[in-house]
């Protein structure tokens, strides 16, 4: 199976940007000290643990995935996803154990078949 594309370097920078965020503003809302790690992260230089990518995504309000994997600079009219990481613990957390096993198999079901339109394009 390809590994897909991490468009992470640029989306951060194109996320900091459109909110008219300094890189120094950004690493302190994080828990960084320094501009340099997030340079280092635009550059494509290092990319940062789950912890930090959660974080990221949180602060601007995107999911995951769409963070690393969807090309918000090239896509023009996006939009964020109305669902962040706050909405999924949450549903994690109070959701029947039962119901989710359903969930879970759902949300595979769903990555396979955007990976086969992936895949196919």
């Amino acid at each position: 199976m390809p590994t897909q594309k991490s468009y992470f370097p640029s989306n951060l920078k194109y996320l900091r940007l459109e909110k008219k965020m300094e890189q120094l503003e950004l690493a302190h809302k994080i828990g960084r000290k320094s501009a340099s790690t997030i340079s280092e992260w635009e550059n494509g230089k290092y990319t940062p643990k789950q912890d930090i990518l959660l974080k990221v995504a949180d602060l601007f309000q995107v999911d995951i995935n769409t963070l690393v994997y969807i090309d918000l600079v090239n896509e023009g009219n996006y939009h964020y996803s109305q669902v962040n990481n706050n909405d999924i613990s949450y549903i994690s957390e109070h959701l029947d154990p039962k119901l989710m096993e359903e969930w879970i198999h759902l949300g595979k079901h769903l990555l396979e078949e955007q990976n086969k339109k992936t895949t196919e394009d």
